[in-house]
């Protein structure tokens, strides 16, 4: 064996012999039998657990809180409890993981349970007509009901609880975690039918709460919902899970390989092996469409780069070992195909027609590449829907569809991993080495991925126009100098698609035909559309309502707001489908569900949305049109003439059911080349025009105010509530309210939560952050009435006099007629939701409770917290899952805004940011802390200058608007740092950390939103500066440094986090510092 070849540690590609052909790469492999044996995993001695496992009610308990808690304490939680187990259990925490991350367990991959079934056994178990309410719920958990909370619909687990609780006589769970496994087991045994199901889920139902049955339900469909990710769970059992499972993707290996935290992986440990799935390496999305910019990613101009075609098949890993004696094939998902495609020479759809590719020199290998489906008769690839009918065929018809293996990289050969070598060098290896006997007579079956070289964007855009020209799917563009890292998303492989372009892709004007409701975020909600293409081709006057026929299904591109009116707008012509009886009007697919809606509406009450995709693919019987969208995206609703108080301004925008896309358009956009699919500004097949562009949603992640220590807490007054106080008074600053509010138990956030929970305080509605919560019909509450609350030890009732702004529910309040004195000659007591209540009205404030809390998922959290047995408190105390009484003071933040860095069902209605449209300048206020002199001073007039500008403001000499999705682009931004300032001349200064951490969210922030950064107070175009009240004695001499030959915006950090979150520039005269 060559020196340069080590078995788990090759050297870097520099120590390879520049003059060494590619035949000399290839290592020999060590002898092995022709035969080998499945590798097994042995449990280490030590991995063993010496006492039961713990009650499932406590593993329920801590899903709870992982999912209710901030981001901040979730991995402290999950790891505190792994930490008991090891002491209270043992060494062996595999049966807590797989329930953890059930999507993720190979030894149940499927249980053949959906909701569909589930509702069925449920109802049999709990005894129940199927066609009483109760059993249509669960049967129709996607729509909402009357009288149901709409928390409850779209969420299937959560519509079980509720059916369950109110039939469930258990009091505390009888089953251990250990016990669950192996019910789950029984379940996942194969596939079984609804009457052996239904014993196994009433044994469930019989020893386990409402509350663990659903939590059981949840692992069944694989949907926990607990805000922490995969890798937070590893990261909380061992550093190194995550590095052993991208390798290995096997739970029991990673738990019994790292059962000891001081266990540490080997380097070679952490190499793929010969099979043992992978998680293979993906594709990065660019920020930017443009082709210059992702040249530049890879390495262009200065170095060569691999363009790829994005293949249209499925991602796949070929192992061979046995020098063909033994194949493996699964998906980046772990899902193990060897069935279809043969395990052995001889065998499968795949395998024993390309037993003889690789030369005698190869023992062993592993391929990266993509599976497709190759039609001899047509000589073409066909759609992704055929792959699994052609790999299941084993007809041996040389004419027949038949699975193709397309290659683009070699990971693995004769024992020696290549994932650490540079890519040139794998390809230079899988291209010219000794690998492969002559490929050319195995075409259709095994062959390379087209691919080219290029340096620039222009060698991309030509690449990407041939592609799509023969109707290919796209690029994917490689940097050469990279190495292959198993499941990262990172840069060095880009893809670049008709989706990402602006220029490329089919733009499609289709009716609305019914939808589906949503679940989720989306709850209550049709989430998808059922588009069509109308069969008439012209209107020829009979009035009598066109035929349509199916054709594609929409559900992504479409904002929060846009879901509300397809719902409110069209509310009454929504009708339930009947797929026994459709409308006549309707042709649907021969065959299969997707094209049979929920809902459907008459073509005449009907709208048009404009669908972009990357591609038409054969609907296999699944449409009527028998074809339909790959990735299709709602890029556009026309406002039906129904609705004309969203008018589009232009007639040629109006649609209806005969201004859409008919068959005979459709038939005739097929013949064509895809690049005539769209016009050169992405405009629609049907008609070129002015088409208004949908405003782009920004995500925020809510920023973190000052850090309170939870030492400072003196009472629990205003514990379990959170306060959003968006500016101070003349006495009492903001910074002041917020540690004031601390001091007594509460949370504070710098933002309002995404359920309108938080407390917003503020004297006036002068603010626009204020009036942005009145028009959410937000109460806005005086800060008079938390130096009440305090000098009467509990919080008061929203009174009238305590509010600037009441809500509606405000008003109904019994209390809100009511004045102070009053409030204090009552008996008020605190009921179960932490509000207070007068004694004579007890018993109907608990009644009230009730109904809040079935219609809330935190009230059904409490709720389980008041039916648990003293027992069960005991355990949880054991286990440090009881709660804290007094939360942190970034809490608040953390659940406004982390927890969708964490989260993994973030809805979209949970993540949109509420566009606020500012109202006349002239009504803000001014700060009210400072003096008259203060405020002349600040504002330090330009006196009597009149100075030529060299540079007009904005990047573009020409541009005269703001950029609709690049909300800072042409604005430049200096952030007042110490450093900045030194550089500059100016006054230095010792900022607490806290300023600096603001300032670098704050420049982040501008420039992911198109904002440039200078650090010259000189700069000609410099329009903004960004200071922290805590570092603000620079603010006279920057604004007299910064006079010509125009003022410049100071503003704190808080401005830019409020125009991004309201995707807009907001009024700076809000954010001053103080």
């Amino acid at each position: 064996m060559p020196s340069h070849w080590h078995r788990h540690e090759p050297p870097p590609a520099s120590q390879l012999p520049a003059d060494s052909s590619s035949a000399a790469f290839l290592p020999a492999s060590q002898p092995e039998p022709p035969t080998l044996p499945p590798s097994t995993l042995e449990r280490p001695a030590e991995c063993i657990n010496r006492n039961s496992t713990p009650h499932f009610s406590l593993l329920c308990t801590m899903m709870d809180r992982l999912r209710t808690e901030e981001a901040s304490k979730r991995k402290d939680i999950l790891g505190r409890f792994m930490d008991l187990w090891r002491v209270k259990v043992g060494w062996d925490m595999y049966p807590l993981i797989r329930l953890l991350l059930p999507d993720r367990d190979r030894e149940r991959p499927v249980y053949n349970l959906k909701e569909a079934m589930l509702a069925k056994c449920y109802i049999e178990v709990l005894g129940l007509d199927k066609h009483s309410e109760a059993a249509q719920r669960m049967i129709k958990w996607k729509q909402p009901v009357d009288g149901q909370a709409e928390s409850h619909s779209g969420d299937f687990a959560r519509v079980c609880y509720h059916e369950i609780a109110a039939r469930s006589t258990v009091e505390e769970g009888q089953l251990s975690i250990e016990a669950v496994n192996a019910l789950l087991d029984q379940l996942a045994t194969g596939r079984l039918k609804q009457n052996d199901y239904v014993p196994i889920l009433r044994k469930i139902n019989q020893q386990c709460t409402a509350a663990e049955q659903e939590w059981i339900i949840r692992i069944i469909l694989k949907d926990l919902r607990i805000s922490i990710r995969e890798k937070g769970v590893f990261a909380c059992f061992h550093p190194d899970a995550a590095d052993l499972f991208n390798v290995c993707s096997d739970l029991k290996r990673v738990c019994w390989t790292l059962y000891k935290p001081d266990i540490r992986l080997e380097k070679h440990q952490t190499n793929i092996e010969l099979f043992r799935s992978f998680l293979p390496q993906l594709c990065y999305r660019s920020p930017s469409s443009s082709h210059e910019a992702i040249a530049k990613l890879v390495g262009g101009p200065s170095i060569e780069f691999v363009m790829e075609e994005k293949l249209d098949g499925e991602r796949m890993q070929l192992h061979m070992r046995g020098s063909g004696a033994q194949w493996f094939y699964c998906s980046r998902k772990a899902k193990d195909y060897t069935y279809l495609y043969g395990a052995h020479i001889g065998e499968g759809s795949l395998t024993q027609h390309i037993a003889g590719a690789f030369t005698e020199k190869v023992k062993n290998i592993i391929l990266d590449g993509e599976m497709l489906v190759w039609d001899p008769v047509v000589d073409k690839y066909l759609a992704f829907g055929t792959l699994k009918t052609a790999a299941g065929d084993r007809v041996n018809d040389e004419n027949a569809p038949r699975p193709c293996f397309k290659i683009f990289d070699i990971l693995y050969v004769n024992d020696v991993c290549l994932t650490g070598r540079r890519l040139r060098e794998r390809k230079r290896l899988l291209k010219t080495g000794p690998i492969f006997n002559d490929l050319a007579q195995y075409k259709g079956r095994l062959e390379f991925a087209e691919e080219r070289v290029g340096k620039t964007g222009k060698d991309i855009r030509e690449m990407l126009e041939q592609i799509l020209e023969s109707k290919g799917e796209g690029l994917v563009v490689k940097r050469s100098d990279c190495i292959y890292q198993t499941n990262s998303r990172g840069a060095d492989w880009i893809k670049v698609k008709p989706e990402y372009s602006d220029q490329m892709g089919e733009n499609l004007d289709l009716l609305v035909l019914g939808g589906w409701w949503g679940k989720g975020g989306r709850t209550g909600k049709i989430s998808s559309l059922l588009c069509g293409l109308r069969v008439q081709q012209e209107d020829d006057g009979s009035g009598k309502t066109p035929e349509f026929t199916t054709f594609a299904s929409v559900g992504s591109g479409m904002s929060y707001e846009d879901y509300e009116w397809i719902l409110n707008k069209h509310k009454n012509h929504w009708k339930p489908f009947d797929r026994g009886d459709p409308p006549r009007w309707i042709t649907t697919g021969p065959t299969g569900v997707d094209d049979k809606p929920d809902v459907y509406i008459d073509p005449e009450n009907s709208f048009v949305v404009e669908v972009k995709a990357s591609e038409i693919v054969p609907a296999v019987g699944n449409y009527g049109a028998g074809y339909t969208l790959r990735f299709p995206r709602c890029r556009y609703i026309y406002w039906d003439k129904s609705s004309r108080e969203h008018p589009t301004g232009d007639d040629s925008q109006d649609r209806d059911m005969w201004n859409c896309l008919s068959v005979v358009e459709f038939q005739a956009l097929l013949n064509k080349p895809k690049k005539r699919y769209a016009d050169a500004e992405g405009g629609s097949f049907r008609k070129r025009r002015k088409v208004m562009p949908k405003k782009k949603v920004q995500l925020m992640t809510t920023a973190r105010g000052q850090k309170l220590s939870d030492d400072q807490v003196e009472s629990n007054i205003f514990g379990n509530l959170t306060f959003y106080i968006p500016k101070g008074t003349a006495t009492h600053s903001k910074a002041e309210l917020e540690a004031l509010v601390h001091k007594h138990g509460a949370d504070f956030t710098q933002a309002q939560l995404v359920d309108l929970s938080a407390l917003v305080i503020s004297p006036d509605l002068k603010s626009p952050l204020v009036r942005a919560q009145k028009n959410k019909d937000v109460s806005v509450i005086k800060p008079e009435w938390i130096f009440a609350s305090i000098g009467r030890r509990r919080p008061l009732p929203l009174i009238e006099e305590f509010l600037v702004y009441a809500s509606e529910g405000a008003q109904g309040d019994r209390y809100f007629n009511k004045t102070l004195d009053e409030i204090d000659r009552l008996s008020l007591v605190r009921d179960r939701t932490g509000h207070e209540g007068d004694a004579e009205n007890r018993e109907e404030d608990d009644q009230d409770g009730d109904k809040h809390s079935e219609a809330e998922g935190e009230g059904d959290e409490d709720n389980h917290d008041r039916s648990k047995t003293q027992h069960q408190r005991e355990m949880e105390a054991e286990w440090g899952l009881h709660r804290s009484p007094v939360p942190t003071a970034s809490a608040a933040t953390s659940r406004a805004g982390s927890i969708k860095e964490e989260s993994d069902t973030d809805s979209e209605s949970e993540r949109r940011a509420t566009v606020f449209k500012g109202e006349d300048d002239g009504e803000q206020d001014r700060h009210e802390s400072e003096t008259e002199a203060d405020e002349d001073y600040r504002l330090f007039p330009v006196r009597g200058v009149d100075v030529a500008e060299d540079k007009g403001m904005g990047e573009d000499p020409d541009a005269m608007d703001y950029d609709e999705d690049k909300t800072f682009f042409h604005l430049v931004f200096y952030m007042d740092t110490p450093e900045n300032a030194e550089k500059n001349g100016l006054t230095g200064s010792s900022p607490p950390n806290e300023a600096a951490k603001r300032l670098t969210v704050a420049e982040k922030l501008l420039r992911e939103n198109g904002g440039r950064i200078v650090t010259d107070i000189n700069d000609k175009k410099l329009t903004h500066i960004i200071m922290d009240d805590e570092d603000s004695d620079r603010y006279a001499e920057l604004v007299r440094s910064t006079a010509k030959p125009k003022r410049k915006h100071i503003v704190l950090p808080s401005w830019v986090i409020e125009c991004v979150e309201e995707d807009t520039l907001m009024n700076e005269d809000a954010h001053k510092p103080k």
